[in-house]
């Protein structure tokens, strides 16, 4: 006959408590500068280019395009450390110091055509402002260089003509940020409703999936939680399912019927649902409008209901 060692159910809450915390944390932590980036790159107002350690192109923007009238492929040969109209400017040590020191670097304004260039032979003439900013991985070590062109207009001839264009540009510079910040902060309302709209199923255990809940639940948020749920218990032939509504601010009626629409659909699969997280008012909202779980287990705590789906598991074994 075999013998189990008995499960420390609690220290094992206590372990998936924290790693949850923990992953939510990282989660966040990483979202908002990856669409803060998006925003810029994708927004078109400034020229990105982006080069890998040895500063060969990568990848680049549709402003950089519009600035130079070319495209990433007619760069396929191009190292911006082997430029030599760069280093005859006499500030090529800035650019070493990006790529091999991974510091970031601003670069002075320069008259560039892309067309003396053997490596390119494409493109228009343009006074450009630029910077380099290096992405470093956590040892240190460059893993990309991204720079942002900044056009200060057609191609002057005189010092008088050159000093009122950087005034331009100053002012062009100070709008265009502006516009990069409102862009910034539209960017950020967008994620913060990505946010509310997530939906993360979480494999805790062998058959057991969590769902937490962040923000309020809508008839759009109903159906998507229906469909990734329905979708995670096929993949992961799960048997249990928590429903954690501790982050949902409001459970009102609808609320409650998408939930119960998803518990049911998921019975449908085989999976056996339960509800934790629900607050002593929301208990008497559902009580005094008659939207109990019938058959459906809840419980205060994500806690509590990793405890119970432990011991169910283990003494079914």
């Amino acid at each position: 006959m075999n013998h189990r060692q008995p499960v420390d159910a609690e220290q094992v809450i206590e372990e998936l408590a924290r790693e949850n915390a923990s992953l939510r944390r990282r989660v966040a932590e990483l979202e908002i500068p990856a669409r803060r980036y998006q925003a810029l790159f994708d927004g078109g107002v400034v020229s990105v280019q982006v080069y890998d350690p040895e500063s060969r192109t990568k990848e680049v923007n549709s402003g950089w395009e519009q600035l130079w009238h070319t495209n990433l492929d007619q760069t396929a040969d191009y190292r911006l450390l082997k430029d030599p109209q760069v280093a005859a400017q006499g500030f090529m040590h800035r650019i070493e110091q990006a790529f091999l020191e991974g510091k970031a670097t601003r670069l002075p304004t320069i008259r560039y055509d892309p067309r003396e260039n053997d490596a390119v032979e494409h493109g228009s003439v343009r006074w450009v402002a630029s910077t380099l900013h290096p992405v470093k991985g956590a040892s240190g070590e460059v893993h990309e260089v991204v720079q942002l062109h900044f056009d200060i207009g057609e191609l002057k001839h005189s010092e008088e003509e050159l000093r009122q264009q950087k005034e331009q540009l100053e002012a062009a510079v100070a709008m265009r940020t502006e516009e990069l910040a409102e862009q910034l902060r539209f960017s950020e309302e967008q994620q913060e409703a990505i946010a509310a709209l997530s939906t993360p199923v979480l494999r805790i255990w062998k058959g057991i999936l969590a769902l937490p809940l962040i923000g309020r639940i809508d008839a759009a948020r109903g159906a998507r939680i229906l469909e990734v749920l329905l979708q995670s218990i096929v993949e992961a032939s799960a048997e249990k399912v928590i429903l954690d509504v501790t982050g949902v601010p409001v459970l009102d009626a609808d609320a409650a019927r998408y939930l119960r629409d998803a518990v049911r659909a998921a019975e449908l699969l085989g999976a056996q649902c339960m509800v934790v997280g629900i607050s002593t008012e929301t208990a008497r909202t559902l009580v005094d409008d008659d939207l109990g779980f019938e058959n459906v287990c809840t419980f205060a705590t994500l806690q509590e209901g990793l405890r119970r789906s432990l011991v169910r598991r283990d003494v079914g074994r």
